[in-house]
């Protein structure tokens, strides 16, 4: 039976691709070419399969899944998934930007903190390590005092340590790490500075109200002018913008320029001893008894007793405006010490001075005699304010705290 079925369709292969030959005539000769059955099989079989591939292409072409084929809803859902990355990708761009532009606005911001420290702390040290003060308030401007005098301020002055506070960067970069901890550094110093400055202030303040004088009154007649005293803190420090560095900076200056107002106000002071040897008093300064008239009288000076030619010294650094004879103070010196103080030394014996000398605290400017209107060899001695007279002795007793 299998070789019935073979033979059937033996036949019809052999019916539909029987033996055929292909003549050519060409030149006058002719050629011909024989098909077998087996031939024309593989050929109608390799056109077969060539057709099938064609169409089946044709189908995925036309009836596939792609984005030709793919209907609008698709075309837009994908145009908006497109627009959607594009716009994250332009946000990040965005705030990247953003990052870098506060990222450098902070390192500026720091490195003009950091500046304006350094300028401070520097002026602040350099204050520090060259007192204007003569050599016996050098002392004082380097905290070495025997006593303190009483503060009189109702309400004293700390050193305000939240001011020095500033913003600190956070990158999470070492760098950061290392400019905070540097910007700690520039601000503990900077609070020590302060607190030593508000120090100096304070005492230097105390000080001169142990005088009984205005600390106010004493510094308008400084150097500086009437208008009171000018501290000048730069040209790039904007002492109005609130939270700004420079204010801060600003008002730590201007501690330091009251506080070296000041040095130079008690530099100015005469704290020290008119003779320059031990002695004694031979009267105080106030009402008393008149050596000549026996009558009540005001006495403006102190007397210092001792011998002829006991050595008299100035009592601070000035510049001698008068030198010679006044009156019943016989041979007498005066001097200007500045800030509006003036000192006179009465019934001298010897002059050692002239006027328009320069003095220093303790230089001999003459010795102790009885000229003029006197009973006996001593120094009649007077300080004088802004044209009124004061008592010597609280001068005297204020320039122990500075000695």
């Amino acid at each position: 039976m299998i070789n019935d079925v073979f033979g059937e369709l033996r036949s019809r292969v052999l019916q539909h691709f029987p033996e055929r030959q292909l003549y050519l005539r060409s030149g006058g000769e002719v050629k011909y070419y024989v098909f077998g059955t087996k031939t024309q099989m593989a050929i109608v079989g390799g056109l077969v399969f060539v057709a099938a591939w064609c169409l089946f292409t044709m189908f995925n072409l036309i009836w596939g899944y792609n984005p030709m084929r793919a209907p609008a809803q698709e075309i837009k859902r994908v145009e908006a998934r497109y627009q959607r990355l594009l716009a994250d990708a332009q946000a990040k761009e965005s705030n990247a930007r953003l990052m870098l532009n506060e990222q450098r606005t902070n390192f500026e911001q720091m490195a003009k903190n950091f500046e304006e420290k350094h300028q401070t702390i520097s002026q602040i040290l350099k204050q520090e390590t060259s007192p204007t003060l003569p050599s016996s308030t050098t002392k004082y401007a380097s905290n070495e005092i025997l006593m303190a005098p009483t503060i009189r301020d109702a309400a004293p002055r700390t050193a305000r340590t939240s001011i020095i506070k500033t913003a600190s960067l956070d990158t999470g970069m070492d760098v950061d790490r290392s400019l905070n901890n540097l910007d700690d550094t520039q601000n503990a110093i900077l609070v020590s500075a302060e607190t030593d400055t508000l120090a100096r202030i304070e005492r230097g303040r105390a000080i001169i109200k142990a005088t009984d004088l205005s600390v106010d009154t004493v510094l308008r007649e400084s150097p500086f002018g009437k208008g009171g005293l000018f501290v000048d803190l730069g040209d790039n420090i904007d002492v109005n913008a609130e939270g700004d560095f420079g204010s801060r900076v600003a008002s730590i200056k201007a501690r330091v320029a009251e506080a070296e107002a000041l040095d130079n106000a008690l530099a100015s002071l005469p704290f020290g001893n008119p003779v320059g040897v031990d002695t004694y008093r031979t009267s105080s300064y106030g009402l008393r008894k008149d050596p000549f008239t026996k009558r009540p009288t005001f006495h403006e000076g102190l007397d210092f007793g001792g011998q002829r030619n006991t050595p008299i010294v100035a009592a601070s650094d000035g510049k001698v405006i008068f030198a010679g004879r006044n009156g019943g103070y016989g041979k007498s010196v005066e001097i200007d010490h500045g800030h509006g103080f003036v000192t006179r030394y009465g019934h001298m014996h010897k002059l050692n001075v002239k006027r328009g000398q320069i003095v220093k605290k303790g230089d001999k400017i003459g010795g102790m005699g009885s000229t003029g209107r006197s009973t006996a060899t001593h120094l009649h001695y007077e300080v004088h304010f802004q044209g009124r007279v004061y008592d010597p002795d609280k001068f005297l007793k204020a320039g122990h705290y500075v000695q």
